[in-house]
């Protein structure tokens, strides 16, 4: 080690002043990662496996586990692999290698299987934070083939025989979540320096204080370093992996696997009851609290959203309902997963009855006066009874006749009805009628004239049958007799 370093320090003092030795450039082209489950040839949800991470620090490590376990894929040198392993598998790890060199991620593992996860990838450059002492950080892609976007960590001057070290973060925000069945971070990148041969960058949790642990070793290959990483370890309500480098390792990008398990409320509220023409204002309407865990609930009225109320609510009253309208309530209740099923029931204001149907005023039936008469009313009260606009007189709600005595012979009036409740008023349901045809009319010409007492005199001399009409319309004295007496007012009438 002595000689080397006397041997680069010669070197460096024999480069002309002013000149750096010209610079060593290679690429490297992406490599596929070997499988986390590469030991697993016929894998099974129903078995539990353990997961182990293999800290292989020298190429004299990477060889002794691959030729106990050769199905291992461990094909980028010194790093840092996780695998999953069988009991027997690993009883054959515990045979070649040290437990510094291994360690247990879970006892009892198996592949994510929950259909709720969420991924988010961060290209190189897009860091939330970075940190280095001596500007060891570059936004460049450098040795790696085909990357873009890139962030570089670590001094650039493979002659320089000091290392400068730099670091980068990034954050990621998942969606909510109940339980974290796994977190599994993937860094694609790649070491842009020739030397070392092995390693010196690392991947940890970025934690509250700001600080992290080098828990994975990347490797100096341009490959995906996959590993499932604590999901206790957040930062200010992020997830943030950081890596640091001295050897100029140049990071592609970042990806983010959260699976999680989030289960919207199961159990709707229970007993819905919507008032029913209850309150001519407002429809009332209460329920019991579902059981599940919630964060609010959502009214809906005729499928659209009214009200979102909070978890404790049981009541809640609706004032922009329609008159005359059944309207369809239902209630739903939610948290940040989904929603529960909904529960519905109809309800409606109390509103002012119809109108009154078969209104109906006498056309002739009477002599002295015209009787008005309706069918009775659903949900009145009573009703009022007008004549050409004037109101005449007020019935009870079992009440739907009235008489009008004070009539006039010859005279057609307009009776209309209203029917009235505790919220108001119905439009006017109306009719027009009239008293009987005033006697004197004996020929039954429409005209009151001499042509009549023509006909009540023959009827007297018992020269003309009498009929009941005129009978009727000849007794103008209403004594129940023809004679003398009814000629004479007959006469009078004509003669006005």
């Amino acid at each position: 080690m002595r000689i080397l370093i006397i041997g680069l320090i010669s070197f460096l003092m024999a480069a002309p002043s002013g000149e750096t030795p010209p610079e060593q450039p290679f690429i490297r082209e992406y490599s596929p990662p070997g499988n986390m489950d590469a030991l697993i040839q016929n894998y099974s949800a129903h078995t539990p496996y353990l997961l182990v991470q293999l800290n292989l620090k020298s190429d004299s490590l990477v060889s002794r586990v691959m030729e106990t376990l050769p199905l291992a894929q461990l094909n980028h040198g010194p790093a840092s692999y996780q695998r999953m392993m069988d009991i027997s598998t690993f009883q054959q790890l515990e045979e070649t290698i040290t437990s510094p060199f291994y360690q247990i991620v879970s006892d009892d593992y198996n592949l994510p299987d929950n259909r709720s996860f969420w991924v988010q990838v961060h290209e190189g450059s897009e860091t939330e934070g970075t940190w280095t002492d001596d500007d060891a950080i570059a936004y460049d892609c450098d040795c790696l083939s085909g990357a873009s976007e890139c962030v570089r960590l670590g001094y650039y001057a493979w002659y320089n025989p000091l290392d400068y070290w730099g670091e980068a973060w990034y954050a990621y925000d998942p969606p909510f979540y109940q339980d974290i069945e796994e977190i599994r971070i993937t860094v694609q990148g790649g070491q842009c320096d020739a030397f070392p041969l092995s390693s010196e960058s690392y991947m940890g949790m970025r934690n509250n204080e700001g600080g992290w642990s080098q828990d994975y070793q990347l490797s100096i290959d341009y490959t995906d370093n996959e590993f499932v990483v604590p999901s206790d370890v957040w930062s200010n309500g992020f997830l943030m992996p950081q890596i640091g480098s001295e050897d100029n390792y140049v990071i592609d990008n970042v990806k983010l696997e959260f699976y999680y398990s989030c289960d919207g409320a199961e159990y709707s509220p229970a007993n819905l009851l919507a008032s029913d023409a209850s309150s001519c204002t407002n429809v009332d309407i209460s329920w019991e609290l579902s059981p599940s865990e919630a964060s609010g609930q959502r009214i809906y009225r005729d499928d659209e959203l009214i009200a979102n109320l909070d978890a404790n609510t049981t009541t809640y009253q609706d004032w922009l309902a329609v008159p005359n309208t059944t309207h369809i309530y239902c209630i739903e209740t939610y948290n940040e997963c989904g929603e529960s099923p909904q529960i519905c029931n109809p309800g409606s204001l109390h509103t002012p009855p119809n109108p009154a149907q078969n209104t109906m005023a006498s056309d002739g039936l009477y002599d002295n006066q015209i009787v008005v008469t309706w069918d009775e009313n659903d949900d009145t009260d009573t009703y009022k009874i007008y004549r050409d606009g004037t109101w005449l007189g007020i019935n009870s709600a079992n009440q739907t006749e009235y008489i009008d005595q004070f009539v006039d012979f010859g005279i057609t009036y307009e009776y209309c009805i209203e029917s009235i409740n505790v919220c108001g008023d119905s439009d006017w349901a109306c009719d027009s009628g009239y008293t009987n045809t005033q006697p004197g009319d004996v020929n039954d010409d429409g005209n009151i004239n001499v042509l009549d007492v023509v006909v009540v005199v023959n009827v007297i001399l018992l020269l003309e049958d009498i009929t009941e009409y005129i009978e009727w319309a000849a007794d103008l004295n209403y004594d129940e007799s023809i004679n003398i007496m009814d000629v004479v007012l007959l006469v009078n009438q004509i003669l006005g």
